[in-house]
């Protein structure tokens, strides 16, 4: 939720994409995530307000309700599976680099049937965290178990985990 150096070069190749590429709608995912330091702003209302989307003509959804990678790429599916058309097809997922393996899992899993081939959904890259990439194979596994074995309530701990953390940020 800060506009630091390292997210910038990643909001500026999200803005290029969006001004080359005849894109149809986009869909800004994330939540006030640094509650403490950052009041009022949302990953996704900044994320909005940097790349300049209401400026162009297409569909803008911010989605600001979503704290970890599962929310983001689930309520982007429900944004596109009840309030869009896909026009040409194709998705693509603009992601920190070291999520990306998580991103591709789980926009199959919850994007899969929105598009004709799993080759219709991408995703574009940037890298500014700084921890340590093996983290994310434990978020991998994570979250490979939350959607295979919903009852469990993985996801929902994550949420509450990641909730009370924002308070504190």
């Amino acid at each position: 939720c800060h506009l630091d150096t390292p997210l910038r070069p990643y909001l500026d190749r999200a803005f290029r994409f969006i001004q080359t590429e005849g894109v149809y709608a986009v869909i800004f995912c994330g939540g006030f995530t640094q509650k403490k330091t950052a009041p009022g702003v949302s990953e996704a209302g900044l994320m909005r307000e940097y790349t300049k989307a209401d400026q162009f003509r297409f569909n803008v959804f911010t989605e600001d309700d979503s704290y970890t990678t599962l929310e983001n790429i689930k309520k982007a599916s429900e944004i596109i599976r009840h309030k869009l058309c896909i026009v040409d097809g194709r998705i693509t997922i603009f992601c920190e680099s070291t999520r990306s393996a998580n991103v591709v899992m789980l926009a199959r899993h919850f994007m899969g049937d929105l598009v004709d081939s799993i080759d219709d959904i991408t995703v574009e890259t940037a890298s500014w965290e700084r921890a340590d990439p093996f983290k994310q194979v434990k978020n991998l596994i994570y979250n490979k178990l939350a959607i295979t074995y919903p009852w469990l309530g993985l996801a929902e701990r994550e949420r509450r985990k990641r909730l009370r953390r924002s308070e504190h940020i």
